[in-house]
């Protein structure tokens, strides 16, 4: 398969397999119709040097720098269906993969990696779902993109390659290799819900379809990775996967509901 300029994929590791292109849209739409096609392995990886349509979730955009991270991985559904989701898991990922390099981040639940110091996004996560599997994608930002002060940057991590073949080799090591070197689900829990945005502080959020907000404090991660929530009646409830964005309530907003 190639992209619209017909590149093909550079074959860089045999084993996770790991594909480079110079240029895409979307590595995660590239992974896609690649999956079509063609029978991946689960793990095979995809990153581009420059991507120009990025998207987030509910048909956000991701915007790109030439440098930055732009990776997709391929989950096939012959793997067992994880006890957590995939993207926590490939969160789980990238912040171990951080903290080795001493950059203290955040996960704010459900899918962004904020950066402690300024509490700005410095990482992002999109998957999505084929008739086959799943495609797992990840923006990572070392250089911020031109006119856009919105996140955060940290560009003393290596080049996009180096962190490209890092986290796929640490991704299928820990969740699509063997058993043995797996990570024990409840191990990942406690360590997002350590490291969870917010743990403690109001928050409202939107559910997909609604117009409405909910409101409560945030307890952490429950069993399943989903988030858990004391409303305003001091009830704990666990919020539904359509949860569409969460957000921080400042005390004089929530005072004023």
């Amino acid at each position: 398969m190639t992209t619209e300029e017909g590149q093909a994929p550079r074959l860089v590791r045999d084993f996770p397999p790991l594909f480079y292109l110079e240029s895409v849209d979307s590595t995660n739409s590239f992974l896609k119709d690649w999956s079509r096609k063609k029978i991946l392995l689960s793990g095979t990886g995809v990153y581009a040097g420059n991507q120009t349509g990025g998207r987030g979730r509910r048909g956000n955009r991701w915007l790109h720098a030439p440098g930055n991270l732009a990776l997709s991985i391929w989950v096939g559904d012959q793997e067992p269906p994880p006890s957590l989701p995939w993207t926590l898991r490939l969160a789980w990922t990238l912040l171990s993969f951080l903290r080795s390099r001493s950059i203290s981040c955040q996960l704010k639940y459900p899918n962004d990696i904020y950066l402690s110091s300024d509490s700005r996004k410095l990482a992002g996560i999109l998957v999505e779902k084929t008739s086959s599997g799943s495609v797992l994608g990840v923006g990572l930002n070392r250089f911020l993109p031109e006119g856009f002060s919105g996140a955060s940057a940290w560009e003393d991590l290596p080049d996009h390659h180096i962190l490209a073949l890092s986290l796929t080799d640490l991704f299928y090591s820990h969740f699509l290799g063997p058993s043995d070197k797996s990570v024990i689900p409840d191990d990942i829990l406690n360590d997002l819900n350590r490291i969870l945005l917010w743990k403690g502080e109001w928050v409202a959020w939107r559910e997909e379809g609604q117009f409405s907000t909910g409101l409560g404090k945030i307890v952490g991660l429950d069993s399943s990775g989903r988030l858990l929530v004391q409303d305003t009646r001091g009830d704990n409830r666990t919020l539904p996967e359509t949860i569409r964005s969460v957000e921080r309530v400042e005390p004089s907003a929530r005072a004023a509901r």
